[in-house]
């Protein structure tokens, strides 16, 4: 009985270890990227450094904000039941974001809406229909239920993008461990902080924050706030001056004025 509880110990000290290690590993093999400085100029180059991405695969780049994009009646490509395919306008898109949405109804067809599982792929409305998305180029797809040759087919897509694509142009890619180091360019933006986002094919994320210093960029906001203040001054100013002005010119005349004789 008593070598029957050991065992029993040793068994749930084992497993509580495994646990606790397997959660360590998985700690430890979390996305990130780091940036290399984190502040700068519009320019300035910054060195990108991203660990457990997926491996051997490409990786987009956004600096700035989350931006709503939308593209209409997009070009494409395919025939039959397809795949039928497309690019957006922007990218790199936020996985979870994209959705995409084919038109027939001008040919007596119906809507047919592809929803982002967050992995790169596209679930469609009808059972057996289903997509691609690249969230680092912006390259669509999808097939069909029904042979829709003959069909007028109009796309259009929702999704969030960045402020900036920074991509590199010669591209970026993971090595076999789902590395990747890249030197990006500061976009013209303004200062203050903003995120650098880096995102794969299947979907994986990371952002570091990166602060701007030294642009001539003025936010919209504040430029607008800056230029009604700088036109209620112009205005204050030249009211101020026209009372003076008015006030001397009354002066003048009642100094000029002949008094009547007694």
């Amino acid at each position: 009985m008593r070598k029957r509880k050991i065992y029993a110990t040793i068994t749930m000290t084992f497993l509580m270890v495994s646990t606790l290690l397997a959660m360590v590993l998985m700690a430890s093999a979390a996305v990130g990227i780091t940036l290399n400085p984190t502040s700068g100029e519009p320019d300035d180059s910054v060195e990108v450094t991203g660990t457990d991405f997926a491996a051997s695969t490409p990786v987009g780049i956004g600096f700035g904000a989350e931006v709503a994009g939308s593209d209409s009646d997009m070009v494409y490509n395919g025939t039959g039941m397809g795949p039928y395919y497309g690019m957006v306008s922007h990218w790199p898109i936020k996985p979870g974001s994209f959705v995409l949405t084919s038109d027939t109804t001008a040919s007596g067809g119906q809507v047919s809406t592809y929803t982002d599982d967050g992995d790169g792929t596209l679930s469609g409305s009808f059972e057996g229909a289903f997509g691609d998305i690249n969230y680092t180029t912006g390259e669509w797809s999808r097939t069909s239920t029904v042979d829709l040759t003959g069909y007028t087919q109009v796309y259009s897509a929702t999704y969030t993008c960045y402020e900036f694509n920074v991509t590199t142009a010669e591209g970026i890619n993971t090595d076999s461990l789902g590395a990747f180091t890249v030197n990006i360019t500061v976009p013209m933006q303004y200062n203050g902080t903003s995120p650098v986002t880096a995102i794969d094919e299947e979907g994986n994320i990371s952002t570091s924050d990166f602060t701007v210093s030294g642009s001539p960029i003025i936010p919209e906001a504040w430029s607008f706030g800056v230029g009604v203040l700088l036109s209620s001054v112009a205005v204050g100013i030249a009211t101020f001056v026209l009372r003076k002005r008015t006030k001397n010119a009354t002066k003048l005349t009642n100094s000029t004025v002949e008094k009547p004789l007694k």
